[in-house]
């Protein structure tokens, strides 16, 4: 227990030298609602802090080395934000950092073989279009082209989710030059667009998941696979597959198709593996 009349008080300078911050950035702190000095001289308005508020400056770091905003420091440091949503929030961009990570990992290591994992996929809005393609690259071309509607209609593109195609599970791809195989192309977007004929939201769903790279000739082969390793691992798909375009033509001119990253995503009954 800490009593009053042992408590040490820093100056300004003296704090911003342990937390290692400037002064504007420690008045800052004050401004937001964050840190309250433990006294102020009235005569000279010079601020006087103790151990706790000094400890609370690390807090403050803390947290923002890992990503949270200002507003979100204070709410979370003072209780005031709903944890439960809080909570919901945070892991949302876990799981999108990590699937990022797992994107950048498997192109710059070409690992190129890497068993599928059961995650969750956001809740996305998405303009979306029916085809039917009887190769990859016209199904490419499909992706392209409704990327560019999509545009010229006037809809904000989410940035944060990839593109993907919804497709069959019962798609047959050696017969993909023949009879084709039917898909929606689904460009995300903003939550906040209207209802439309053409605008379709994805809920949250638990997917086992791989992915691959290189380029467009591996999909259908990888596709085969990824089928099999679900039926080793008793999995039962409760709705149609995904494949999302991490990296792809799209995505920049700069990338080679040899760089290009998808991943083969299946709803399942059981999320046990």
């Amino acid at each position: 227990m800490i009593f009053t009349d042992q408590r040490r008080l820093f100056t300004s300078a003296q704090v911003c030298r342990a937390c290692g911050i400037s002064r504007t950035s420690l008045f800052r702190l004050e401004e937001i609602g964050f840190l309250t000095p433990y006294s102020v001289n009235p005569d000279t308005g010079y601020r006087y802090y103790d151990l706790q508020n000094i400890t609370a400056v690390g807090q403050f770091q803390r947290m923002q080395e890992i990503g949270l905003s200002k507003k979100e420091i204070v709410d979370v440091y003072l209780e005031q934000t709903d944890s439960e949503e809080f909570l919901k929030t945070q892991r949302q961009k876990l799981n999108m950092m990590q699937r990022f990570l797992d994107e950048y990992e498997i192109r710059h290591n070409h690992d190129r073989v890497r068993s599928g994992a059961i995650i969750t996929l956001p809740a996305v809005t998405c303009y979306c279009s029916d085809y039917t393609a009887h190769s990859v690259p016209e199904a490419v071309k499909h992706n392209y082209l409704t990327h560019e509607k999509c545009v010229q209609e006037g809809y904000r593109l989410l940035g944060s989710e990839p593109v993907f195609a919804v497709i069959d599970n019962g798609a047959v791809w050696e017969d993909l030059a023949v009879s084709g195989v039917h898909y929606t192309i689904c460009i995300p977007i903003s939550p906040d667009t209207a209802p439309g004929p053409d605008i379709r939201i994805f809920p949250e769903t638990r997917v086992f998941s791989r992915i691959i790279f290189g380029d467009y000739s591996i999909v259908p082969m990888n596709i085969e696979t990824f089928r099999k390793e679900m039926s080793e691992k008793n999995l039962t798909p409760s709705g149609p597959s995904r494949v999302i375009m991490h990296v792809g033509a799209y995505a920049g001119a700069h990338y080679k198709p040899e760089d290009y990253c998808y991943e083969f995503a299946v709803p399942v009954s059981d999320p046990t593996v």
